[in-house]
């Protein structure tokens, strides 16, 4: 059985609220709620997140650390496969098998991690569930400035399995 629209819906709808997110984020990834990790944007085009600037975030040299960025990056990738996840009654086990990160500008100030591969994750969900077997997918996340600049780019491969039912 296919992804669930009506509850894929109600997952974003739900990542979307504040209170539901930080319940999330301080359960399941305490580092990133330390750093103000949040979910800006989600929905079946697009994903994203942003991390402000400041002590939380930062490395020695006054900018962003790259950690704190991969956190906002890989959350921007694997937020709407989570809620698809969600929205199906077969598990999906998914997991980060690669990374690759190039920096081209001082991160300061609230990034934006942008990922607008959605259909991209939800095609290989779809694979996999046909198929059977896994499927890797790149999805890619644009960190941006306030500015527009873009300070950062990454790219995770995700690995997706559909299993049997719940």
């Amino acid at each position: 059985m296919p992804i669930d629209e009506s509850k894929l819906d109600a997952e974003f709808k739900g990542l979307r609220g504040p209170v539901k997110f930080r319940l999330f984020s301080l359960v399941s990834m305490p580092s990133a709620r330390f750093v103000g990790l949040r979910l800006d944007r989600i929905d079946s085009e697009a994903c994203i997140t942003s991390i402000p600037g400041g002590w939380r975030s930062q490395n020695p040299f006054k900018t962003m650390y790259w950690a704190a960025q991969g956190m906002g990056a890989e959350l921007a990738t694997g937020a709407a496969p989570f809620a698809m996840a969600r929205s199906m009654p077969e598990k999906l086990r998914m997991f980060v098998v690669g990374t690759e990160a190039t920096f081209g500008k001082r991160a300061k100030g609230r990034i934006k991690f942008t990922c607008d591969e959605v259909s991209a994750a939800r095609n290989a969900i779809e694979q996999s569930r046909v198929s059977g077997e896994s499927v890797e997918c790149d999805l890619r996340s644009i960190g941006r400035d306030s500015s527009g600049d873009v300070v950062s780019e990454w790219v995770f491969k995700w690995n997706f399995l559909v299993t049997e039912k719940r």
